[in-house]
């Protein structure tokens, strides 16, 4: 079954999001850290097939997770999750293995239709070639 890693330093909203998702947990597994530290631990010992994560957590912030994760792992799709007003979201980011940028608050459906998208995506492949396309 995937494995989605959300990493965010809100407990309170990791937790929200993670009771939200429970009427999906048939279609993946849901793991969630507050800080990089953690995310990055989860990352070597466990398979993940998607990471979402907020742009401003502790230890190693989001985007230096996402260019951790572009250059090791670029095979696993992102979602970033960033606050209203964020430059990434005002300017969007260059990140090639970002699937989707959420702007906070999100509904837990509009995360799940992201989450959804970002699996098949990497199910078919797609997401794999669409990288690759964009390195060249």
């Amino acid at each position: 079954m995937d494995k989605v890693l959300i990493v965010d330093d809100d407990r309170i909203f990791l937790k929200s999001l993670e009771q939200g998702l429970q009427n999906y947990m048939g279609q993946f597994e849901v793991r969630t850290v507050s800080n990089g530290d953690a995310a990055l631990n989860i990352l070597d010992t466990e398979r993940v097939s998607m990471v979402v994560t907020d742009m401003n957590i502790p230890k190693i912030n989001g985007l230096r997770l996402l260019s951790h994760l572009e250059k090791n792992r670029p095979q696993i799709p992102c979602i970033l999750m960033a606050a209203p007003g964020s430059p990434e979201i005002e300017n969007g980011t260059d990140r090639k293995n970002i699937v989707r940028t959420l702007t906070k608050p999100f509904d837990v459906h509009e995360l799940f239709s992201a989450i959804m998208e970002g699996l098949e995506r990497l199910d078919e492949g797609l997401f794999w070639r669409e990288y690759r396309r964009r390195q060249d």
